[in-house]
């Protein structure tokens, strides 16, 4: 076992982490429970906003906290009133709509088909695999003898506030302090920061600071002036009107839905209790006034809305010198693919595994390898929402015009190439996607098949592969139409009349 005294670098024994939304508090969380002998202290304040619009998440979330930080899911279920979510709906492209399934429903091959299904899906992209069957059904999960399956395609919609109390009670039991503070200064020297003051006096000093303070990055920004990386060209997008109302007779869906607007998009997440929608626009093409209209005439039992002004990009050093930022503090993307949880479960992993592995001695090259690592998720996101907008043929509008010519794809410009030259054909990941990717080849498949971008070296079906794709589509619908949708999951959950039977893992 080493020894703490060889360390000869400044030893990580206290964090102090600046910011009590779920950026702040999971990260908390995350490096109590992975180091139970750090000190983690949050301070949080009213002054420190929190956007609070109820988030969709992908199965990395759910495996963060079930499997990474062994949160019991009977308590998680009761406590942070979860929805299930199995993927993602466009109301985008040439189609009435598609599936963005937390499936593998376009890269992989069902014997005996001579081709892998993304050039069947081409012509009819409905049931082409498991889980976006269950979503044009109606289900969640599958049914396995009376109970529903549980499976590493499984994740979820969350309301903020009520997951943000989760995270609180979490973090009092892991033994993490939770101080109500107005932060009213920052000191600082060549090596980072050495105190903040909070009101009534008070101070604290830390050997790292985590900087959750939301869009105002206080701490990475404006103390450490770390280099900021802008998407505009990429992500024209910079306001989103949000409201929503009580869900009546509404099903719960199992699925983020985003359907094009006018001069951008629309979101729909399904709460047990609420459908929270927002309208995400670029204001060089819409006011907000007008789009506050045309969000209410597509939602009629809309209530109160609110405006949300944002700008998309990242910064390039999120660790620097003693501070590291996390959420919207590191940066900020629209929440097009759900990447907001994700991007902070990463960023409170790769900490915590720094500390680990570097015995809480984090050196330079330790700290440059986590900013690769952030950069690589930020530009990987950039290139894949670009996609969404480069090839969106649904709307002529001044918008859709400008997104369809001026998006810049940034580093997917090479994948886009192959795919307009060759269509769904599995090739190197590595060599199309340039860096590890976390949609990954089957992700930018399904985009471009979903919006039905056109390639020129096209390959005749023969009919028995139809015949095989249709009996494979035909099977996929009959077991959907036997599954559970969300409100049966969780009334049988909650009466004790079902339980998740755990899917086994491939082979």
């Amino acid at each position: 076992m080493s020894d703490p005294k060889s360390c000869s670098l400044k030893r990580v024994e206290r964090v102090v982490v600046l910011g009590g939304g779920s950026a702040g508090l999971l990260t908390a969380l995350t490096l109590k429970k992975r180091l139970p002998g750090l000190i983690v202290k949050v301070y949080r304040s009213e002054a420190i906003g929190v956007i609070g619009v109820g988030e969709g998440t992908t199965p990395s979330v759910t495996k963060h906290l079930h499997e990474y930080l062994q949160i019991p899911f009977d308590r998680f279920l009761k406590q942070a009133s979860p929805t299930f979510k199995i993927g993602l709906r466009l109301d985008w492209g040439k189609r009435s709509h598609f599936n963005y399934s937390f499936g593998r429903q376009v890269i992989d091959r069902y014997h005996p088909l001579p081709r892998t299904n993304g050039f069947y899906c081409e012509e009819d992209f409905t049931a082409g695999e498991p889980i976006t069957a269950l979503m044009d059904a109606g289900k969640a999960f599958p049914n396995s003898r009376g109970n529903p399956l549980w499976s590493d395609f499984v994740a979820y919609h969350l309301e903020n506030e009520t997951f943000v109390d989760f995270l609180e009670r979490e973090c009092a039991l892991a033994g993490v302090e939770i101080h109500d503070a107005m932060l009213e200064g920052v000191e600082s020297d060549e090596h980072g920061v050495t105190r903040l003051r909070f009101d009534g006096g008070r101070s604290v000093e830390a050997d790292l600071y985590v900087d959750a303070s939301g869009f105002k990055s206080l701490l990475l920004s404006e103390t450490m002036k770390a280099p900021y990386v802008d998407f505009s060209g990429s992500l024209f997008c910079d306001r989103a009107v949000v409201g929503g109302w009580d869900r009546t007779t509404e099903p719960i869906l199992a699925y983020t839905r985003a359907e094009t607007m006018d001069a951008g998009w629309c979101w729909q997440i399904e709460h047990e209790h609420k459908i929270i929608r927002g309208y995400v626009y670029s204001s060089k093409f819409i006011s907000d006034d007008a789009a506050d209209a045309e969000f209410r005439a597509k939602n009629p039992k809309l209530t109160n809305t609110r405006v949300i002004k944002f700008k998309s990009g990242f910064y390039s050093q999120s660790w620097i010198g003693n501070v590291v930022a996390v959420g919207n503090s590191c940066g900020f993307v629209e929440p097009l693919e759900a990447t907001s949880l994700m991007i902070i479960c990463d960023e409170s992993r790769f900490l915590a595994e720094s500390l680990i592995g570097s015995n809480q001695c984090p050196t330079p090259s330790v700290r440059a390898g986590h900013n690769r690592l952030m950069e690589n998720e930020w530009e990987s996101i950039r290139g894949f929402l670009a996609i969404h907008y480069k090839f969106n043929e649904r709307r002529d509008t001044p918008f859709w015009r400008a997104a369809r010519a001026d998006t810049d794809l940034a580093e997917t410009k090479t994948f886009v190439e192959f795919y307009q030259d060759n269509g769904p054909m599995v090739y190197d990941e590595k060599t199309l996607l340039k860096r590890h990717d976390i949609f990954g080849l089957e992700g930018h498949m399904t985009m471009m098949l979903g919006q039905q971008v056109p390639y020129l070296n096209r390959q005749p079906i023969q009919p028995f592969e139809w015949k095989t794709w249709r009996s494979i589509q035909d099977q996929n619908r009959k077991h959907a139409g036997l599954g559970f949708d969300v409100r049966q999951t969780l009334e049988g959950l909650r009466s004790g009349n079902m339980r998740f039977v755990i899917a086994a893992p491939p082979k």
